[in-house]
Formats: C-alpha cells, sequence, structure tokens
C-alpha cells in the first residue's frame, strides 16, 4: 500500500465522528464509505468525482439520514474538496461553516491541510457562530448526548444547503442487451432541469470500479453507448448523474450503490435499444474486443488503439486512422467513437477495401464531333468593301470554303487528370484535353479581314469535375469501380471537316467554344500496387459557338 492511500485512510478515519457516544443515523456508514472513497478520488485529483461521491453523501444525510458528526464530516470533506480541489474559496468557506454548526469540534485532517484550506478553516470558524441558520431537531423531542457523558435535551443548529433544481431526468432502462453489443443510454430533463454535464457511469462483469463516460446531445436529451467491452453476462449495472455549471449534482437516474441492471443474453427477446433517430448499434468483432477498464487477460487486448489524423469525411480503411470522436463507416471517417479495437489487426489485412485519398492519370483518347453543316462553323478570313460586301477570300495557311460536309469528324487528343477524394463516394478532379496535332495554332477572324491572331486555346480545353462513384465500394484502390461525373471548362475543340473536293489545303479545322458543359462517366481497374487503367466516355458540349462532341479517352495512372 503506498503512502497516498495510508494518508487517505487515515484522513477518513480522522472524520469519523469525534463524539463517540452521538446518536447514530440510519445511513451514516453510507456517507462514511462514499467519504472515504471521495477523498481517494480527491487524492488521486479526480476531482469531479469526488465532489459527485460527497454530494450522494449529502443527499443521503439529508433528513435525518445521518447523525450530526456524520453530516458535520461530510460538509468538511466538500469544504476540503472546493478549497484544494476546485479553488473556489467562498464556496469551500461555506461548507465549513455548515460543517462546525452542526459538530464545533470538526475540523479537516492535518494530512489533507495546505495553506488555502487551512485559511479557509480559520475564516469558516470565525463566521460559524454569525451565519445564517436553521433550527431542527435531528431526532424530535430526544435526548442527543453531544458532551461525551453530560445528556442534554438539544436542538441541532443545521444552515441548510441550496434547494435543487426543480426537473428530474426520464429515463426508460433497456431490459436486455447482446453480449459484446454497445448498450444504447437516453436519459431527458424534464421540468426545468438545466444540466451542464450528463455522465453515464457503468461496470461490466469483471470489472473492480465503475468507469465514466460523458453523455452527447441527442434529440431532447442526452445519450451514450456503453461499450462492446463491458457488455459480459450475465449483468451489467450503470447509473446517470447531471450536473450543473458549479459541478453540483441536480439529478440523477440509480446510484453506485443502487445503480440499474440490464441483462446480457445471448438471444433477443425485446426489440434492440437504440438511441433517438439511430439504428441500433452492431455487436462487435468477436475476435477484436477490447479490455474492460480495470480487467485484463487472454480474452481481449490491453490497449485501445491510437486515434489518427483523418478528419470528417476523409477517405479511411480502419477506425484507427481517423481523429478522436470519429470511426470508419463504409470506407469515410464518420462522427462517433469505434465501439471496439478490433479495426486494426496486428498484421493488416491485404483483402481489405482500401481508399485513395489522390489519383493521377495520363492517356489519349478518340472522339466524334458532329458537324451540322453551317459555315460559321471554318475560319475563314473575308475581305471586304466599305459597303461590306465581300470582295476576296484569303485564307493564307487555312483553307477558305463557304460549306462543309454534315456528319461527323473525327478527333484524337492527349488527356489527364488530377483528382481528390473528399470520402469514399464523392471527389473532384481537375483535367486538360489537348488536340497535338489536329488544330493550327491560331485563329483568324470570321467577320472581317487583319492577320491571324495567337489563340493558345486553339486545340486546348481545361475542365474541372465533380465525381461521384456508385459502386459498392466506393473509390477502392484495388478492382473494379465505377462513377459518373459533371463539369465545365474553357477552351476549344476543333476537328477536322470533311472537305469539299476542291479543297486541298490541309489546315481547316472548325472553331468551337470557349465555354464547355460535360457529362460523363468512368470505368476503373486498380491493382495491388496503386496502379490502374481507366476509360472515361465524354459528352462535350463547347458554348457560345456551338458543337457536340463525343470523347473516349483511355488512361493509366496511380492513386496515393
Amino acid at each position: 500500500m503506498t503512502w497516498q492511500r495510508i494518508a487517505v485512510l487515515l484522513a477518513a478515519l480522522a472524520l469519523l465522528p469525534s463524539t463517540s457516544f452521538a446518536q447514530p443515523g440510519p445511513r451514516d456508514r453510507t456517507a462514511r464509505g462514499l467519504i472515504a472513497s471521495a477523498l481517494e478520488d480527491y487524492q488521486n485529483l479526480e476531482i469531479d468525482r469526488a465532489m459527485e461521491r460527497l454530494q450522494s453523501a449529502e443527499r443521503a444525510c439529508a433528513g435525518n439520514g445521518c447523525s450530526s458528526a456524520v453530516t458535520a464530516k461530510v460538509y468538511m470533506a466538500i469544504g476540503i474538496v472546493q478549497v484544494g480541489g476546485q479553488q473556489n474559496t467562498t464556496a469551500g468557506v461555506q461548507s465549513m461553516v455548515r460543517a462546525l454548526q452542526l459538530d464545533s469540534n470538526a475540523e479537516p485532517d492535518a494530512m489533507l491541510v495546505t495553506p488555502e484550506i487551512s485559511a479557509a478553516f480559520r475564516q469558516a470558524q470565525g463566521s460559524a457562530g454569525g451565519g445564517s441558520t436553521a433550527t431542527t431537531n435531528n431526532n424530535a423531542n430526544t435526548n442527543a448526548n453531544t458532551n461525551n457523558n453530560a445528556n442534554t435535551n438539544t436542538n441541532t443548529t443545521v444552515t441548510r444547503p441550496p434547494p435543487a433544481q426543480a426537473g428530474e431526468l426520464l429515463h426508460t432502462p433497456a431490459p436486455e442487451q447482446l453480449g459484446n453489443t454497445p448498450l444504447p443510454v437516453y436519459v431527458e430533463p424534464s421540468g426545468t432541469l438545466n444540466a451542464a454535464h450528463v455522465y453515464v457511469y457503468y461496470k461490466g462483469n469483471g470489472m473492480r470500479a465503475f468507469e465514466r463516460r460523458e453523455m452527447s446531445r441527442a434529440a431532447n436529451g442526452f445519450g451514450a453507448e456503453i461499450p462492446c467491452a463491458a457488455m459480459i453476462a450475465p449483468t451489467m449495472e450503470y447509473y446517470v448523474t447531471a450536473v450543473d455549471s458549479d459541478s453540483r449534482v441536480v439529478a440523477t437516474v440509480g446510484s453506485e450503490t443502487s445503480p440499474v441492471q440490464v441483462s446480457i443474453v445471448t438471444r433477443r427477446s425485446h426489440p434492440a435499444p437504440s438511441l433517438p433517430g439511430r439504428a441500433p448499434p452492431e455487436t462487435c468483432a468477436s475476435d477484436a474486443e477490447e479490455c474492460p477498464p480495470g480487467m485484463t487477460g487472454p480474452q481481449c487486448h490491453a490497449h485501445a488503439p491510437a486515434h489518427g489524423a483523418r478528419s470528417f469525411g476523409d477517405p479511411c480503411a480502419s477506425n484507427s486512422e481517423c481523429g478522436e470522436g470519429l470511426h470508419c463507416d463504409a470506407g469515410a471517417c464518420a462522427a462517433g467513437e469505434a465501439s471496439s479495437s478490433g479495426d486494426q489487426p496486428a498484421t493488416p489485412d491485404p483483402n481489405a477495401t482500401r481508399h485513395a485519398r489522390f489519383s493521377f492519370d495520363l492517356g489519349g483518347g478518340f472522339g466524334l464531333a458532329f458537324l451540322s453543316g453551317r459555315p460559321s462553323y471554318a475560319e475563314q478570313r473575308l475581305l471586304v468593301d466599305s459597303t461590306g460586301a465581300v470582295i476576296a477570300r484569303n485564307c493564307g495557311d487555312v483553307v477558305c470554303y463557304q460549306t462543309i460536309d454534315a456528319g461527323f469528324a473525327p478527333t484524337g487528343f492527349f488527356a489527364g487528370s488530377v483528382r481528390y477524394n473528399f470520402t469514399s463516394r464523392i471527389g473532384a478532379a481537375i483535367g486538360f484535353r489537348w488536340e497535338a496535332f489536329q488544330a493550327a495554332p491560331w485563329t483568324i477572324p470570321a467577320a472581317a479581314g487583319g492577320a491571324a491572331r495567337s489563340n493558345p486555346f486553339a486545340d486546348f480545353l481545361l475542365s474541372a469535375r465533380a465525381y461521384y462513384a456508385f459502386t459498392p465500394e466506393g473509390f477502392n484502390v484495388q478492382g473494379f469501380n465505377a462513377s459518373v461525373f459533371v463539369g465545365g471548362g474553357y477552351g476549344q475543340i476543333e476537328p477536322k471537316p470533311a472537305l469539299p473536293s476542291s479543297e486541298t489545303r490541309p489546315g481547316a479545322h472548325v472553331l468551337s467554344g470557349y465555354g464547355n458543359v460535360q457529362v460523363g462517366a468512368r470505368i476503373e481497374y486498380g491493382f495491388r500496387n496503386g496502379f490502374f487503367f481507366a476509360a472515361e466516355p465524354t459528352l462535350q458540349f463547347m458554348l457560345p459557338t456551338f458543337l457536340f462532341d463525343i470523347d473516349v479517352p483511355l488512361l493509366v495512372g496511380f492513386h496515393l
């Protein structure tokens, strides 16, 4: 036994009734146990838990539940925790005043005293005689021996604690839960109850002490799931406490000495419990149990997994890749802690689904552009007189003609893209389409004379796209996946038209753009090393100079 535990036990003994002949109360023993546990929590710097135990002792002693001496020890311990743990000297002095009004011999134990606690106690001694008090009779008109062997018929002077808030926690316990399956616990405040924090304390079979988990907002109340590790047959226990902003308990469901009990079964006889608006939790993997707190053994792992750095919605392959408060669900980090540590086995499963965050690809393709035969498609250089009449056509290096044959004109191009996957199903990409040897690298004005002018987008199209993967495993790295996309861009697609037989120069091409809208689908097959092949059938619509084009690029790339 360490010296800290010895100090705690001695302090607890010092807080036993100093008047050996004081008449005991029916809950003295319970209060003493709570005081001892609270002081051990205080020594271990578990201040909130210590205060909750002492407030439980305060409620146990209410209504003549404890002797005045034991009640005084409760208030003295509360004062110690308030001053030494919460640094709330004003509240601590008030608690010590209550203790001295109940028992003038009450004092903090020397092994727990600090200069701050000692100063607060001296201040309480100075105020104990002049505080606002209420007079009650611990045992109506009975003799209380409070001065060793002097029998005196006396009333006990008590300072009342502030009244509790109106309201309670409404709760319907689950009648049962499957073993190794999280247990949803939901409470709803009633009346004017204003809880700053709500905690559930749980203890499964084999656990030495209750463990605490803070409950989060759910529907009109608070909810939490007790983890799989505590769900061991035949039963598990829990209780709930609500505290205000001053860490005072304002409502409870059950208690440490009288907790709620739930049967742990292997087959359901009632509907599966769930939190409001959520599906019932699933059973955890039997070969991946986490040890219940305070319990070890070969049947479970001793350590919980470390948290990763990925944020909400990021792609993931296991719970351990997601940040604190998140778990991996359908390949993406989702809200809520993982229910067990089994998602990260010692040896990774090579067949497990993996999702990439970045993808790069490069390739080429073949397109068909539909030409309607209207002359406005073709580049022309017109020389006009002052009246606007055409006097000559001088096309230079570009073939000049009045009409072109209607139909589809082929295009060849290079293509590539970079994609970022926000989740396992949603991604965005930027890409390019380049007709390297197809079009002439200039634009000639279609309605006036003048020299040809440079046009870097004569055969180049930049685009941005949004992707959605509709196959079951999303953007998986290995194997088959498919997605659809929609996007837009800026540039031109300039196919070579089928020219009349009278034209002999090869440089003619069709104008379109500069705006672009595109839709299509992507089919991809990935290999274990991260490389993949893909095809992207695409419908291209060029605006405001309209052109409709069908592209089929074939790509090779890799995932990061």
